[in-house]
């Protein structure tokens, strides 16, 4: 993960937060801190992000990565078809401002694990 979020970088992108395998990594909190009722640490949560990676990055970052991505032949299909094997998990919370309920300045960017190695590459390659 550390290579990728320095070919992110190297693009002139931020990132916020990162993660190589939130589901492991957030069982594993877990089980650190004992048991607790924490409703993100659940185990449904857990299963549903096993063996997935995990990028926080600005909206017009993440944005531009997409877009970038949804040129290319190996990362179209991963992220603009939704719900497909091995398709990314966009998410943009929204969040309660004292006032009024916002969308958040970030994007959530889910995909698998298992193409990190090739989307370093990819982003290598064209910076």
């Amino acid at each position: 993960m550390v290579e990728l979020v320095r070919a992110i970088w190297a693009r002139g992108w931020q990132t916020a937060a990162c993660c190589q395998d939130t589901g492991e990594a957030v069982e594993a909190e877990r089980n650190a801190m004992g048991p607790i009722s924490e409703p993100t640490g659940n185990a449904g949560f857990i299963e549903y992000y096993r063996g997935w990676a995990w990028l926080k990055m600005p909206q017009s970052d993440a944005l531009a990565l997409l877009d970038e991505l949804a040129t290319d032949d190996q990362f179209r299909e991963f992220v603009t078809t939704r719900w497909a094997h091995g398709s990314w998990r966009l998410h943009t919370p929204v969040v309660w401002t004292d006032e009024r309920f916002m969308p958040a300045g970030f994007v959530q960017l889910h995909f698998p694990s298992q193409q990190i190695g090739n989307l370093t590459n990819v982003l290598a390659s064209r910076s």
